[in-house]
């Protein structure tokens, strides 16, 4: 009876609490009352796209903290007085103390990683950060000079720059000097950079195939750390003095390292060689892994793009970082053994990589789309190692060569190594030229890159097909007006997405205007003439879009040349005049009346401007073809007769052939080549500085109210 009652009194209790447990599970996220898709994941690592601003203020701190931290200031090291002379450095001179050595490897890539937070932030105190303490160098070197040569002895700091004795005390700094002397000349730093040189092609030990090596921990061993300690070093000279010699010698070594080192199957590099072992340890260590990367980046930086052997060592690049980005950790840090998960995540070798992979998509040499996403988390995973006081957790110390996993698990970490600082100033730039050259944004709660602004507010979005596909008209916002770009590849090169990693200014050209008030359409195709634009019915489709107030940017004649109607059949008729000549198409037997280059051009400015339309023609872009120290102009041909069509229908004309000819003979042949992927077709760099001329051609057109929708 007892247990009857009981049991009575316990069933009553569960469904007096039913209705409690019923309310609860109403206001409870489910399957049916909520898109369980789009709840906010529980990330170890903030996720997200950043904010260059957020960016910047990371990278500030470390600024703050490194000039308190690394003074430029010389000591009595017995009386501990400040030296403000030259004529007083003696024997018992030296640099004062720091937390931070002044001249070290370490700091050769923080020197340089400055003068990159400069270029892309404009904030001249990270360049003055370095330029202050070379020219600090320059000035205190003679003095040392003559008491190293008095006493046999000098302050440690300064025997490293003096008499360099190994490739970590010279590379890095040679490297950071050049470059220093390049974006500013009168530093002085030639001696310096001289005798750095000297050492690293003269003096530093090599194998009998050349290659750069140790003798220890075993004879004729090879570090991987040695490609950054030399490489960029020597390709840099090569930029600075034009011989061919040291291009030739930074391949060179990149191959030999490669065919001791790289081990394809995984797409990574050993950390380490002996010459005379049968089998080769297999530790990929990440930071070493980090340098080499860093060298090939830093060689594609500057190595001409005619060179024979830059092919190779962009493939080599494009496959390191395939087998980088497989191995990235859920947090966005890479393993200090790169494929060994349970050893430490390490801050330095993921901000090298988080540099390189963000530089290489920056310069066109790799997809956003696929691995914006990998510089971004690896970035966010980055910023959560600088503390308040601008110091980097987390980064390995410095760390010699071993044939066991124990002694790469068991390296320390510390703020105070210096290895960490350079890598994260360096990555975070280049994060800051990523976010603004591209446009990411979450898309089904993940990270994606586009290369135009997504403007739609929803969670989850698509993008309606190709780019080259756009209906006309289809990007305009209310009543807004549109800008419509009608030409060749060199507008748009492929699809507009970087194929064959060429691209067409048009591509970018909307990140220069105001988008709340002007959207831009690309209908350019690669291989279109004036003539095949409209006989291919591209022009109707375009025009169907076209409304008063609208603008039209037209730019052909790289493709009215040629026969008119065998093989590719586009050409025009030469010249402006009314004349026309009829052909018999060889690939069809039709018949076709062929018009001249102007003829067409006036077509497509009286039909837009029938529509109420505000056509404006373009001379084309340049090919990269020179007489002596100028750029050929198509002044005499395509060009003359833009502009006098454009004259004679009362249109705007913008020479945009010779205003990027007078850029690139600004710049030289050298660093024009870097523009161009070939003769004709230009980089994703390219692009963005013609578009960017464009830009100052349309300000310094009079009375064009297209500069009101420009950004300021």
């Amino acid at each position: 009876m007892k247990k009857y009652a009981l049991t009575s009194i316990l069933l009553s209790l569960i469904i007096s609490l039913l209705p409690l447990h019923a309310q609860n599970n109403k206001d409870q996220a489910n399957d049916f009352n909520t898109p369980l898709h789009l709840m906010e994941p529980d990330y170890n690592t903030p996720y997200g796209v950043p904010k260059t601003e957020t960016i910047k203020q990371d990278l500030d701190r470390i600024l703050a903290y490194l000039q308190e931290v690394t003074p430029a200031v010389l000591v009595n090291n017995q009386t501990g007085k400040v030296i403000k002379k030259t004529d007083q450095i003696d024997q018992h001179s030296g640099l004062k103390k720091g937390d931070f050595r002044l001249s070290s490897y370490e700091w050769g890539v923080t020197y340089a990683a400055m003068l990159t937070a400069a270029e892309v932030t404009g904030d001249e105190r990270y360049k003055t950060y370095a330029t202050d303490r070379f020219r600090f160098i320059s000035e205190i070197r003679p003095a040392f000079e003559k008491v190293l040569g008095d006493y046999g002895s000098s302050d440690p700091q300064m025997r490293q720059i003096l008499r360099p004795a190994a490739l970590d005390d010279a590379g890095a700094m040679c490297a950071a000097m050049i470059k220093a002397s390049r974006m500013e000349p009168g530093l002085e730093l030639e001696p310096v950079i001289a005798n750095y040189m000297n050492y690293i092609m003269h003096y530093e030990y090599r194998l009998h195939d050349g290659t750069f090596a140790r003798k220890r921990p075993q004879m004729n061993t090879v570090w991987l750390d040695d490609m950054f300690m030399s490489i960029p070093a020597i390709v840099q000279m090569g930029a600075l003095t034009g011989e061919s010699r040291y291009f030739d010698e930074a391949v060179r070594q990149i191959s030999l390292f490669r065919e001791k080192m790289y081990v394809k199957e995984k797409g990574l590099f050993r950390h380490g060689w002996v010459e005379a072992a049968d089998r080769q340890p297999a530790f990929f260590w990440g930071r070493a892994n980090g340098w080499a990367l860093l060298t090939l980046v830093e060689t594609l930086d500057v190595l001409p793009v005619s060179h024979p052997g830059r092919d190779g060592i962009l493939e080599l690049l494009k496959s390191h970082i395939s087998g980088l980005a497989a191995l990235q950790s859920g947090e966005g840090f890479w393993h200090q053994l790169l494929d060994r998960n349970d050893s430490y995540l390490e801050t330095s070798a993921t901000a090298i990589y988080v540099y390189a992979i963000a530089r290489a998509i920056n310069k066109g040499w790799i997809s956003p789309v696929i691995y914006g996403p990998v510089a971004t988390l690896g970035w966010n995973a980055v910023a959560t190692k600088i503390n308040q006081q601008g110091q980097v957790e987390g980064t390995c110390v410095g760390t010699g060569m071993a044939f066991d996993p124990a002694f790469y698990y068991s390296r320390p970490t510390s703020v105070y190594a210096a290895h960490g600082y350079g890598p994260v100033i360096w990555a975070g730039a280049e994060m800051i030229r990523l976010l603004n050259n591209l446009f990411p944004r979450m898309n089904d709660n993940a990270v994606q890159f586009y290369q135009k602004e997504q403007s739609t507010p929803a969670p989850i979005f698509s993008l309606g097909g190709r780019t080259d596909q756009i209906t006309s008209g289809s990007s305009r916002k209310k009543n807004n007006p549109v800008l419509f770009l009608i030409g060749d590849s060199t507008v748009k090169n492929g699809s507009g997405k970087g194929d064959n990693d060429q691209w067409g200014w048009g591509s970018f050209f909307e990140q220069f205007f105001d988008t709340t008030r002007v959207t831009v359409e690309n209908h350019a195709l690669g291989g279109r003439s004036s003539r095949t634009f409209i006989t291919e019915g591209l022009w109707d489709k375009v025009l169907r879009g076209i409304r008063e107030g609208d603008y039209l940017f037209i730019q052909f004649g790289h493709n009215d040349g040629g026969p008119l109607h065998t093989g590719r059949a586009r050409a025009s008729l030469k010249g402006i005049g009314d004349e026309s000549q009829w052909v018999i198409m060889e690939r069809n037997g039709g018949h076709e009346e062929v018009f001249t280059y102007g003829h067409y051009l006036r077509l497509y400015i009286r039909q837009a401007k029938a529509r109420g339309a505000i056509p404006v023609v373009l001379s084309h872009t340049p090919g990269n073809s020179w007489e002596g120290d100028r750029m050929l102009r198509n002044s005499d041909t395509y060009g003359k007769w833009s502009k006098e069509v454009a004259e004679e229908e009362g249109v705007r004309y913008i020479d945009l052939n010779d205003l990027i000819a007078t850029q690139c003979e600004a710049m030289g042949k050298e660093q024009t080549n870097e523009l161009y992927k070939d003769r004709v077709h230009t980089s994703r760099e390219g692009a963005l500085l013609f578009g960017k001329t464009l830009i100052e051609g349309i300000r310094s057109t009079p009375d064009f109210q297209l500069n009101q929708l420009i950004k300021q």
